[in-house]
């Protein structure tokens, strides 16, 4: 745990009820830590950030992707990718693999990106399996990062 900080005002007075500060109390002037910086023994120092909230957590996770591992289809193990982007192309393929039975572009193969840019080939019956875990990974952060779990998923899962 860090030690509190206490700003000294103009005239160099501190903000202590009886002028003493306790021990180990870092004392900065605003200008001091607004710099970023807080004077610590006379050392110009950067107070250590705060630990990341869970939302930020979750967020973090959702840019950096899923990793997947397929113990029945090797070709399929990557980290995928989960943006905006992605979200409304997989909605697009989505509705179309259940409305027509093929991809929106009317085949039945599509080229699916990992975070790498490089991508793989997936039948329909995988694009499911994939996207289901990747659904399933992103509802779990959004409940995160919306304050209705406290448990992140793991990064990476393993299918069949």
């Amino acid at each position: 745990m860090s030690s509190p900080i206490y700003f000294l005002t103009a005239n160099g007075n501190g903000y202590s009820s009886d002028g003493t500060l306790p021990a180990g109390a870092i004392i900065c002037t605003e200008a001091q830590y607004n710099g970023g910086y807080v004077n610590v023994g006379g050392v110009p120092t950067i107070p250590a950030p705060p630990a990341p909230t869970l939302a930020q957590q979750a967020a973090a996770a959702l840019s950096a992707g899923l990793a997947i591992t397929s113990t029945g289809t090797p070709a399929l193990d990557a980290t995928y990718l989960y943006d905006h982007s992605i979200a409304t192309q997989q909605l697009a393929e989505t509705t179309s693999i259940i409305l027509n039975g093929t991809f929106a572009d009317g085949t039945t193969t599509i080229e699916w990106p990992y975070t790498t840019g490089a991508a793989v080939t997936m039948t329909i019956a995988e694009f499911k399996v994939i996207i289901t875990t990747v659904a399933a990974w992103v509802s779990a952060l959004t409940k995160c990062i919306n304050g209705q779990s406290t448990t992140l998923p793991s990064a990476s899962v393993t299918i069949a």
